[in-house]
């Protein structure tokens, strides 16, 4: 593997919702684990910003800050095969560039960019992001290759450096080929140009002179003007006539239903003021009655069974007058209910403590009975002495162990620093007395030395470039004079001599039209020449014109070359002076060569080395004197606090003896044992008082029952004296009109059926007066309902006869024909009005005048007619017209085609022009077709020399992440455009494959290319972001293992939010970085 980039710190400043984080990687695998929102993606999109650049403004993975005027970025370091790097890249919020970078060296000098693209391996962006910085939706990048160019073509773009490029490339070339031109093809460019220069071609062939047939054309133009006007004034007569009988027949449909609603006008009644919508107030009025009548009827059938239920609710309660009473006695026993079941259970719990109690002080040991065990000053005081002796017992045994260790290791620290300070002075005594300072600033002085030689070497070669230039420029040849005039001028004049000549020989036999033609043709040519003379000298003007720039130019540049040769001159006597101070500082004469530079470098080298070494045991022994002086102060304490403690634990010792002496406890137990003897006895102690107490509570609990049974006896009796037996409750009621069972008495019931059947009066009492205030209620609101009802139906009676009356009819059935009738005249009314207005819009006459028009044309049929006849007319003078002015308008074309007859001229401009365009485009097809066959060339080389290797590589990864379920991964030949792999029975394409296992072959196809990259290129760090999601757990296991086994040549940095593929990336031996959520204190903590 050649050695490429690694990341080794990423500071982030302000990126998303991180501010001022940092991380630690370093060589091998990294795993970044954490939860959703944490911060992943924010982190990846991080990495590759500070690679390679961010995001344009409004971008989603910009990450910009909500503020609009913060910057955000952050910087990376780097370990590169030339030395580490610090990148740090910033995103401006506002401005021209929307980011600023910086690159500084191990020593924070300040570097170019081209040196962080040398650590990239020239990678471009779209590779990195496809093959080595990827998420989860992005590994299907690989499958959009294929389906769009094929696998080959998607492998080789890959496997070389430009990711997507090479097929873009090649099928724009192939598709501007096709643009140009085609073999057999009508609308590419050059196929049109062609085609049109062919047509011009053909068009002068045809062309020839033309002035016989122009009076002829003129005649015939003037006798096409006169019988255009005639046939105008007759088509404007025919349009007026045929526009005012159009308007009479559109209007025909209206006149008819005129009449036939005027007639039905006639035969209706008249009708005097009827009410307004009458016939729908009627049907509300009778709808209204009726309902409230129906309302009536169910509220007096509510009335009638409201009243039977308030007579059935007023049977009065034997509880009733004390409800108080009877529900404070109720709620005592219910308090106590508990406490009086649990009473037996109670008493003979008690009786087994007490005697558990007596056994476990029998087995403690001691010489008490029980109250002697309660006399005993077993208090929190005592214990807590005796505790606080123990623990001191213990803590100074402790002490004097501890300090016992610390002396053996101060004697065994001051022996070592005794042998370390020993070696050093014989190590400082080899080594020559030299500063690094010297040193450095001597290989600076070398350094300088080489660059300046580097300059002087390049500054010739630019003066010898100079020199060149300056004699191509005298060399060039001398550019030829522009030549005199091509035409003369007094060609114009003997033109038109000959041209008046001819024409007044041409009068003398043919007369004085053919001398007037001959005279024009004369002149006609005679303007020709001149304008062909004007166009000469013109070009010719134009030519010298330029011909005496580009002189003038050749002369600023040579004065230009002059001037740089000088500035490079003064530059290398500036450097020759610089050669000779960075010689003289390096120890060395101008005049040496490479081979003593290269010497003394390495001598210098060693001299640094030796020097640094010196200085750092120089500092190592000033540390080594500070520690030994330690070294014996801490051998002197320790032993001064091990004589402390050894007094001090006896003293404590005689203390416990008296201690438990005093409290009938044997002399001789150790602190623990006395301590847990102790903690037994006061436990007793404690139980033996919890007996008493609850002894005493049971007595009292017992009492308080008795007291409140009697209580609720009394009551029982009092409430149903009248009968001396109790009702059953609910559970003991027998449902149905069947015999019930007799009453039982108070004194022989369980107190617990007693309580009950008590409450159950209550309750029932309760709920029977609760259903009486409920009936009363409902009685009252529906007698005022009632009352409501029949106000509004005598209301609705009296309208019902005022409507009547108001309509002209004593009933309801006269009351609608009425109604009808006036309905129906309204309609009709307005319906004549509107038809009489549509007639006059149509017409502009009357409905009057538009009959009596109709009747004078014979009616409808003999409109008809008339029309008919009258388009014909119209028809066949609009055709006339549209045929003469056809004729007219190309007799006049013609005309004036002949009058300006520049035509050949335009057809031999445009055929030159059409020449060059037809150059330059084969120009461009051709460097079209040969840029295509070049790349195409080269891929094939490619695939030859490396395909085989990223294949093998591929098939090897794809076998380990299937578990051997696939041997082979390979390219079919001749189809270029299928992935396949094989299972050594048949082979599957990657579309049937499922989409897990195709995610594994892509996933093996970029592994492949990324190692392929860092044996040829350089290693550069993998990153990946939850794209093992869709894996089952064993290949996810071989897949983490196929990253673990490449993180050992170059850095790999997995993102994941799953706790089983962090449990398996931990097995593989990855570093884990915890990422925590944006809500936490701290958003990135080091696992």
């Amino acid at each position: 593997m050649k050695p490429g980039l690694r990341i080794d710190t990423l500071r982030v400043r302000r990126f998303g919702h991180f501010s001022d984080y940092a991380l630690e990687l370093g060589p091998g695998l990294h795993l970044l684990y954490g939860p959703n929102e944490a911060g992943k993606s924010t982190l990846l999109a991080f990495l590759r910003a500070m690679l390679f650049g961010f995001e344009k403004r409004g971008h989603p993975e910009r990450y910009a800050p909500a503020d609009e005027d913060t910057s955000s970025g952050g910087e990376l370091r780097v370990l590169t095969a030339t030395g580490p790097l610090t990148v740090r890249r910033m995103a401006t919020a506002r401005g021209k560039k929307s980011e600023s970078v910086t690159v500084l060296g191990s020593q924070g000098e300040a570097l170019s960019e081209e040196r962080l693209k040398e650590a990239r391996g020239h990678v471009t962006r779209e590779l990195f992001f496809d093959v080595f910085a990827f998420r989860l939706e992005e590994l299907a990048s690989f499958e959009q290759l294929t389906e769009a160019r094929g696998a080959s073509e998607a492998l080789v773009a890959a496997s070389m450096r430009g990711a997507r490029r090479l097929p873009e490339a090649m099928t724009l070339l192939r598709k501007n080929a096709e643009q140009l031109y085609k073999p057999a093809g009508v609308n590419p460019e050059l196929n049109v140009k062609l085609r049109e220069l062919e047509e011009v071609q053909e068009r002068l062939r045809q062309e020839g002179n033309r002035p016989a047939l122009y009076f002829a054309m003129r005649d015939k133009l003037e006798a096409l003007g006169v019988e255009s006007r005639v046939l105008e004034a007759r088509g404007q007569q025919e349009r007026r006539e045929l526009e005012r009988l159009e308007r009479l027949e559109s209007a025909l449909g209206e006149v008819t239903a005129l009449a036939a609603a005027r007639e039905e006008l006639e035969t209706l009644p008249v009708l005097g003021a009827f009410p307004e919508g009458g016939e729908a107030r009627l049907e509300d009025v009778l709808h209204r009655g009726k309902g409230y009548r129906a309302e009536v009827a169910r509220l007096a059938e509510r009335l009638a069974s409201t009243e039977s239920e308030l007579e059935r609710l007023s049977v009065a309660s034997p509880v009733r007058g004390r409800e108080e009473v009877s529900r404070a006695a109720v709620a005592a026993f219910s308090e106590r209910s508990e406490l009086l079941r649990a009473l037996p259970a109670r008493r003979a719990a008690l009786g087994m403590k007490r005697r558990q109690v007596e056994s476990a002080l029998e087995e403690l040991g001691l010489d008490v009975d029980g109250p002697r065990l309660l006399a005993l000053d077993l208090s929190a005081g005592a214990r807590a002495g005796l505790e606080s002796l123990a623990s001191r017992l213990e803590g100074e045994e402790l002490g004097r162990r501890e300090a016992g260790s610390a002396l053996g290791r101060a004697r065994l620290e001051r022996e070592r620093m005794d042998d370390a300070l020993m070696r050093m002075e014989v190590e400082l005594a080899s080594l020559p007395e030299a500063r690094p300072t010297q040193v450095r600033h001597q290989q600076a002085g070398l350094s300088r030395m080489r660059g300046v030689r580097g300059d002087l070497e390049r500054l010739g070669e630019q003066k010898e470039e100079v020199r060149l230039r300056m004699e191509g420029l005298r060399g060039q040849e001398v550019e030829p004079e522009t030549p005199a005039a091509v035409i003369p001028l007094w060609w114009v004049p003997v033109a038109a001599f000959v041209a008046v000549a001819l024409a007044v020989g041409a009068w003398w036999l043919g007369g004085f039209i053919a001398g007037g033609l001959g005279l024009g043709g004369g002149l006609l040519l005679t303007g020709l020449l001149e304008k062909a003379r004007r166009r000469v000298e013109t070009v010719r003007d134009e030519e010298q014109s330029r011909r005496e720039g580009r002189q003038s130019e050749r002369r600023q540049d040579e004065e230009r070359q002059r001037a740089a040769l000088a500035g490079l001159a003064a530059r290398e006597e500036l450097l020759h002076r610089e050669l000779l101070a960075s010689a003289i500082e390096a120890g060395l004469t101008p005049a040496a060569t490479l081979a003593d530079m290269t010497a003394r470098e390495s001598v210098l080298a060693e001299a640094l080395e030796k020097a640094a070494r010196r200085e750092a045991l120089v500092r190592e022994r000033e540390a080594l004197r500070a520690s030994h002086d330690v070294a014996l102060r801490e051998e002197r304490h320790a032993g001064e606090t091990l004589r402390g403690h050894e007094t001090r634990h006896a003293a404590l010792t005689a203390e416990l003896t008296a201690c438990l002496s005093s409290r009938c406890f044997p002399p001789g137990l150790p602190p623990s044992a006395a301590l847990a003897l102790w903690r037994d006895a006061s436990a007793l102690r404690q139980r033996w008082q919890d007996v008493g107490a609850e002894e005493a509570a049971l007595v009292v609990d017992e009492h308080a029952c008795e007291a409140v049974i009697t209580r609720l006896r009394t009551l029982a009796s009092e409430l149903f004296a009248t009968t001396g037996t109790l009702p059953l409750d609910s559970a003991q009621r027998v449902p149905g009109n069947g015999p019930r069972t007799p009453r039982t008495s108070a004194e022989s019931l369980p107190v617990e059926s007693l309580a009950l059947r008590v409450s159950t009066a209550l309750d029932a009492a309760r709920e029977q007066e609760a259903e009486r205030r409920t009936v009363v209620e409902r009685h009252r609101e529906l007698r005022e309902e009632k009352a409501r009802l029949d106000e509004l139906s005598r209301a609705e009676e009296a309208a019902l006869a005022s409507l009547l009356a108001e309509g002209g009819g004593g009933d309801e059935e006269s009351f609608r024909r009425h109604a009808r009738q006036a309905r129906r005249s309204t309609e009709l009314t307005h319906h004549a009005r509107e038809l009489s207005h549509r007639i006059e819009a149509r017409t502009g006459l009357s409905d009057a005048e538009a009959r009596e028009s109709l009747r004078a044309l014979g009616g409808e049929a003999g409109l008809r007619v008339a029309l008919e006849q009258l388009r014909a007319s119209h028809t066949q003078a609009q055709a006339q017209a549209r045929q003469l002015l056809t004729e007219q308008g190309a007799t006049r074309n013609q005309l004036e085609q002949w009058e300006n007859d520049d035509l050949l001229a335009r057809l031999r401009i445009q055929e030159e022009t059409l020449r060059a365009k037809v150059a330059e485009l084969a120009t461009r097809y051709a460097e079209d077709k040969l840029a295509l066959a070049l790349l195409s060339q080269a891929r094939r080389r490619f695939e030859e020399e490396q395909q085989p290797r990223v294949v093998q590589l591929a098939s090897e990864h794809f076998t380990l992440l299937t578990a051997g379920r696939y041997r082979r991964v390979f390219i079919p030949a001749g189809d270029e455009r299928e992935l396949r792999v094989s299972d050594g029975q048949r082979d599957w394409s990657a579309a049937q494959l499922s989409r897990g296992t195709r995610e594994q072959l892509y996933l093996a196809f970029r592994l492949a290319v990324v190692r392929d990259f860092a044996e040829t290129r350089g290693a550069l760090p993998l990153i990946v972001d939850d794209v093992l999601v869709n894996f089952d757990p064993l290949r996810a296991r071989a897949a983490i293992h196929l990253l673990a086994q490449l993180s050992e040549h170059q850095q790999v940095i997995a993102f994941t939010c799953h706790p089983w593929l962090r449990e398996l990336f931990e097995a593989e031996g990855a570093r884990l970085q915890h990422l925590e959520t944006r809500d936490t204190p701290s958003a990135l903590r080091a696992g």
